[in-house]
């Protein structure tokens, strides 16, 4: 799709980080939107945002986790736009919970946000495209949906699933005119790890420390990652020039190359690796529970 002025797209999360990026940056190629999200104080403000750009814009509240809503938007979007031209899936939630206290209703959460709304987006859109023969499907996966990191579990199964959803629909529909993308950001400044629910720890570990500390604690560890984060508005220019390209994978860290070429040919090297970038974190968390004067092996 090399040219997006007066195209129609949908977009998912738009009301922050790299959704609202997006906003902003098809607005400016002249792409007209149909934003949605959970918050609707903040795609508000997206929406205004947009309008200053010059182009059509309509924000409606999604919850993306139940058809219904996707379902309703879809109609929405046909209804006031037309076709969809690029269907950009972005939403998403991270739960930080440690390993040693798995919650299967965090699990359902995230694999509902994550995965199952890019199933019901492609149950949504994907006839009326099959029908016109065109259009792109854009799916925000992770760095964690193709090597093991040392995100939440949860997480890293759900974006997994997206990119093996969009290499499998790339295979299967690019004969039918339509094209696949799926983006793999690695660290960005969005607040997708300060948005969900407070982190859950071991009730040893909340017993012995108290709540509030510990969330006061996940904070901070969380706020100096953000610092080392890249803007979303600098990826999201890269990622735009890439859809236009009509390339699957689009990356914005040359490193995760390697970590990919790795993987392939020396299996032996990756293993050492995902234990040393496991191991690297665990002793990064150690240390920053240290400042404050915890030692994590007394309650873990």
């Amino acid at each position: 799709m090399k040219e997006l002025n007066n195209k129609n797209c949908f977009l998912t999360g738009a009301a922050s980080g790299i959704g609202r990026s997006f906003a902003l940056a098809l607005a400016k190629e002249g792409i007209n939107l149909f934003i949605t999200d959970i918050n609707m104080e903040g795609l508000v403000k997206v929406k205004e945002e947009v309008e200053a750009l010059g182009v059509k814009v309509i924000a409606e509240k999604c919850d993306v986790s139940k058809f219904e809503d996707f379902d309703r938007c879809a109609k929405q979007f046909h209804s006031k736009l037309g076709d969809v031209d690029l269907l950009i899936n972005n939403a998403g939630i991270a739960r930080g919970v440690l390993l040693e206290n798995i919650n299967l209703d965090d699990w359902k959460k995230v694999i509902d946000v994550n995965l199952w709304s890019i199933i019901y987006s492609l149950k949504a859109f994907i006839p009326k495209m099959l029908e016109r023969g065109s259009g792109h499907i854009v799916n925000v996966a992770s760095a964690a949906g193709i090597l093991g990191s040392p995100e939440p579990l949860s997480y890293m199964a759900s974006k997994f699933g997206v990119v093996g959803i969009s290499e499998g629909l790339y295979g299967q529909i690019s004969r039918f005119g339509i094209k696949v993308s799926v983006i793999i950001p690695l660290y960005i400044k969005t607040n997708i790890f300060f948005s969900g629910e407070e982190a859950k720890y071991p009730k040893k570990l909340v017993d012995g420390i108290g709540e509030e500390k510990l969330q006061e604690i996940s904070q901070s560890m969380l706020e100096e990652m953000y610092d080392k984060a890249k803007s979303p508005d600098s990826v999201v220019k890269k990622y735009i020039a890439q859809i236009k390209k009509d390339q699957l994978y689009i990356y914005d860290s040359k490193g995760l190359l390697s970590v990919l070429a790795m993987k392939g040919a020396n299996p032996k090297q990756y293993e050492e690796f995902l234990v040393k970038l496991n191991r690297d974190f665990r002793t990064s968390r150690e240390a920053h529970f240290s400042k404050f004067g915890i030692n994590l092996d007394d309650y873990l």
